[in-house]
This record gives C-alpha cells, structure tokens and sequence, in this order.
C-alpha cells in the first residue's frame, strides 16, 4: 500500500466514524422527540436516521472490503441529502420577512456543516475513483489494501458483478472492433492499405 492509498483509506474510516457519530446523534435526539411528543416528523426523522445508520455501516464495510457498490450507496445517499438540506435552507431563509443578523449567525452554521459535508463527500469520491482504478477485473479478481498486490489475500467478486463487467468489457471491444474495422475501410477507400 502506497502513502496515498493509505492515507485515504485512514480518511475514509475517520470520516465514515464522524458520519456515524452524528447519525447516532440524529437518531437519539429524534427518538427522544418522538418518544416526549408523537409527533410523525420526528417520527420520520429517525427513521430517516437509522437508514443513515445503516447506509454509514456499508460504507464501512466497503471501505474495509474495497466494495464499490457499498461506497456508491453513501456517495448516493450523502449527496441527494445534501441537496435536500440545502433546498430546506435556502427555503428557510427565503421565508425571511426582513433581516435578523442573529439568525443570519445562527444560519451560517448549518451551511459550513454543508460544505465540510461535501468535503468529506468529495475525499470519500476520490478514495472510490482510486478502488475504481485499482480494480483487477481480468481476470474477475482483487486484492484487499488497495493497489497493492503484496498483501496478496485475493478476494472474488460476486457473480453479478462478474457479470455486469464482462457485459461492459464486450461493450467496450465491440465499440473497439467497430472503429477499427471503420478505420480499415478509410483507408481502403483512400487506397492507404
């Protein structure tokens, strides 16, 4: 495992253990809202935060097993909640009648929560572009700890994904083999051959 490889998975964990504590903490505070009041949205707000819980323990174990499927599930999930704060926020301040700094202070926080969100949104994505080019699909196998080889615990990959690659693999010979049986017949016509 090379230093940078290292590096983003120690990122990955640190973030993936930051996402889970304040999930954790998401659904603690709703549950006790739910539980003093009844009321449906802090009803809804934990059950959204146990699928946050558990989308957070794929990530883990995609980190730990080098799963694409799982670390796309919270790159998902991260990204369209983060869309859906900042339409809630924007909403917020748009119902505004006129302007209070002390709210405008009170606002400001949640939108630099959003931005080391996608801070954490985008290191995580560049930990998954370097599995996704670390990743030995011929033959249809990997190796645990990134790029490295030396590790050497070879891991197989489920059927469906096998599958799905080889899928993508005659897509991309057969998009191969058409450009150069065009290219062939360019210079046929030509008269280059």
């Amino acid at each position: 495992m090379d230093k940078s490889d290292g590096y983003l998975v120690i990122c990955s964990y640190a973030i993936a253990i930051l996402d889970l504590i304040s999930a954790v903490l998401f659904a603690s505070v709703s549950g006790l809202l739910y539980v003093q009041h009844h009321h449906w949205t802090s009803l809804a707000a934990m059950i959204f935060s146990l699928m946050w819980i558990v989308i957070i323990m794929l990530l883990l174990v995609g980190i730990f097993q080098r799963n694409l499927t799982y670390v796309r599930y919270w790159l998902v999930f991260t990204c369209l909640g983060i869309m859906l704060d900042a339409i809630l926020l924007l909403y917020g301040l748009t119902l505004a009648i006129s302007i209070n700094w002390e709210g405008v202070k009170i606002t400001v926080l949640p939108f630099v929560g959003l931005a080391v969100e996608m801070t954490f949104v985008y290191i995580i994505y560049v930990f998954y572009l370097d599995m996704i080019n670390c990743e030995h699909w011929i033959p249809v196998a990997r190796y645990t700890g990134g790029c490295s080889q030396r590790e050497g615990k070879l891991v197989s990959s489920s059927e469906t994904t096998r599958q799905k690659e080889r899928k993508r693999l005659r897509k991309i010979y057969k998009r191969e083999e058409k450009a150069a049986l065009k290219e062939l017949a360019r210079k046929l016509r030509r008269g280059q051959v």
